[in-house]
């Protein structure tokens, strides 16, 4: 089996939680193009490992699933950043395991996004590696000093 036949079974279940059908190896092919590392504000846990929330950078509400646990704990009004692929219209699936900022970082982290330009379009792809390891640091004070 292919890395990318066991990663289609990994999706199979987090994608089934969202409602999306359809899934197969060649549509993985076709989404990963489009995945980006991405900063999510969890708004609302529906079930374990579902939840809604918003990219600080005006994609609007989506319902969010992980393919993997965060080792950290989620509630609303915190930060989970991971690779996110984009499964339907307003869903997206999480790769690997993300990392998770937590509510009492949240929105030092969101003033640090905030903070970093890029052109319209490009923001994750410019600015993903130094959003994961903020995310990553979230603990330590000067991580997330801007």
């Amino acid at each position: 089996m292919s890395s990318i036949d066991r990663l289609a079974v990994e999706l199979s279940e987090p994608v089934g939680r969202l409602g999306v059908t359809g899934w197969n190896v060649e549509r993985l092919r076709a989404l990963l193009v489009r995945a980006e590392l991405r900063a999510w504000h969890v708004e609302a846990s529906d079930a374990p490992g579902l939840w809604h929330g918003r990219c600080p950078l005006g994609s609007g509400q989506a319902l969010v699933c992980w393919s993997r646990p965060p080792r950290r704990a989620v509630a609303a009004g915190a930060f989970v950043v991971a690779r996110s692929l984009p499964v339907g219209p307003g869903c997206w699936v999480l790769l690997g395991r993300p990392a998770v900022v937590g509510v009492e970082r949240a929105a030092a982290f969101e003033r640090l996004v905030r903070s970093l330009r890029a052109p319209r379009g490009e923001f994750w792809r410019v600015h993903g590696g130094v959003i994961a390891r903020a995310a990553r640091r979230s603990s330590s004070t000067l991580a997330l000093a801007a």
